[in-house]
Formats: C-alpha cells, sequence, structure tokens
C-alpha cells in the first residue's frame, strides 16, 4: 500500500514554496572483490544529489537567484528536507542543472538538479 505525502524542503532555513517534487539521493560505488578468503566489499565516499520540481513558473527567477543556479562561482546554499519525522540537511549545496520547459497544453514545470558535499542527519 503506498502512502501519500509530500517531502517538504527548505533552502538555509527557509521554506520553499509551491515545490511539487522532491528526490534527494544518495550513491556510491560498491565493488566485490573475490579473493581466496570469499568476498569482501570495497567502497567509495557517498555522493549526494537531488532535484526539485516546481509546476508553476509564477516568481520562480528569484528563487534561482537565491539559489544562484547562473553564477559561474555560486557560494552554496543548505538543503533541508523532512522524511516522516526526521530532518536531514545537505550541506555545500550547489545547482548543477536547470531545465524549464512548457508544451502546447499550456503545463509548465521548472526542475533543478543540485550537488550536495554532505549530509547531516539531524536527529541522529
Amino acid at each position: 500500500m503506498s502512502e501519500y505525502a509530500s517531502i517538504p524542503c527548505r533552502v538555509d532555513g527557509a521554506d520553499v514554496p509551491a515545490v511539487s517534487d522532491v528526490g534527494p539521493a544518495m550513491s556510491r560505488t560498491v565493488n566485490q572483490n573475490a579473493t581466496t578468503q570469499g568476498i569482501k566489499q570495497t567502497h567509495g565516499q557517498c555522493k549526494f544529489q537531488s532535484t526539485i520540481t516546481f509546476k508553476t513558473l509564477n516568481d520562480r527567477a528569484s528563487f534561482l537567484r537565491k539559489v544562484e543556479a547562473y553564477k559561474n562561482q555560486p557560494k552554496g546554499f543548505n538543503f533541508s528536507y523532512d522524511l516522516g519525522g526526521d530532518t536531514f540537511t545537505l550541506t555545500g549545496s550547489i545547482v548543477s542543472a536547470v531545465q524549464a520547459q512548457t508544451d502546447q497544453d499550456g503545463a509548465a514545470s521548472l526542475q533543478l538538479t543540485i550537488m550536495h558535499e554532505d549530509l547531516i542527519d539531524e536527529n541522529a
């Protein structure tokens, strides 16, 4: 059974209004090495990335300025999100991609891909 929920998110502590989709993700390279003593795993560092999508374009330019999406040397920001009752903060966040689009039916969206340096589990 699926659960209906949304993932509230914040940039530097301020709520991100009118966000429709939030997708925080972690990945890392994991290798399995067969040795004479069995399988041994080695792994790399965690890499954090998020995507956020807005279904309206009203007042999105101010959000793009706030996260310095188009600056050559962005200073970075903290991106926090709630998962259930727990809060996670991704630090050193920098926008890596911006895509705005519309279609012939009048639907519009703005999607940002954000790369992060580290994750803090606020409830740990």
